[in-house]
């Protein structure tokens, strides 16, 4: 009896750990500035920033054939709009970037080769907001600063996987970053006064391709 109970108990673990599988891999990711959060006669992170292109470190465990929990690491880097083009009195430069550290969950629809899933990641976001503006005037009226600020953030998924072979899975999702706001601060002292952050939120929607790869 006792025989019988420790192969089961084997034959469990061995099964459990065939199912939960780790990958990990990359993705590639074209990111759409949005105004999501502000009202219409507000300024926007739309408004201030031009779209742009973002990468990352991703991993998945299947904990079983439908869950994965996982992580992603990823870097992004926004241009400035064409709102900061002061040809007539200066030259400027705005670039918006961001470091986001987050945590994942999915759910899959299928287990087949083609799988359908929805997640939700959520952590940290690193924001480095930068203006540079060299005034041409005899006035003094040049402004510079790079605000470095954490916020907390929530990023829905909906996307899908395709398995291409045992171990190698193509990842095609589009994902909404929801980003706690960075205050606008307005600083009535300097010359000139100026308000940094004036947009506050960055809330954007991403297009993203990856490839996982079983460890």
């Amino acid at each position: 009896m006792k025989y019988i109970i420790t192969t089961f108990l084997a034959f469990v673990l061995v099964h459990n750990l065939n199912a939960q599988d780790y990958f990990l891999g990359g993705k590639l990711g074209y990111s759409f500035a949005t105004n999501v959060g502000r009202s219409s006669d507000e300024l926007g992170f739309n408004d201030v920033s031009k779209n742009g292109w973002q990468g990352a470190i991703i991993g998945k465990w299947f904990y079983n054939r439908r869950l994965t929990l996982g992580f992603e690491t990823g870097y992004q880097y926004q241009n400035g709009s064409d709102l900061w083009d002061v040809d007539n009195y200066g030259d400027v430069s705005a670039n918006y970037q961001s470091i986001r550290l987050l945590l994942n969950g999915a759910y899959y629809f299928s287990h087949d080769e083609f799988r359908p899933y929805i997640g939700l990641s959520f952590g940290a976001y690193y924001l480095i907001n930068t203006i540079d503006f060299a005034s041409n005037s005899n006035l003094n009226q040049s402004v510079a600063y790079t605000a470095k600020k954490w916020r907390p953030g929530v990023a829905p998924q909906l996307g899908f996987l395709v398995e291409l072979s045992r171990k190698v899975f193509l990842d095609l999702h589009a994902q909404m970053d929801l980003i706690a706001h960075m205050e606008a601060i307005y600083y009535p002292d300097a010359i000139p006064d100026y308000t940094e952050n004036p947009h506050e939120k960055q809330n954007q929607i991403s297009l993203n391709i990856g490839l996982l790869f079983g460890l």
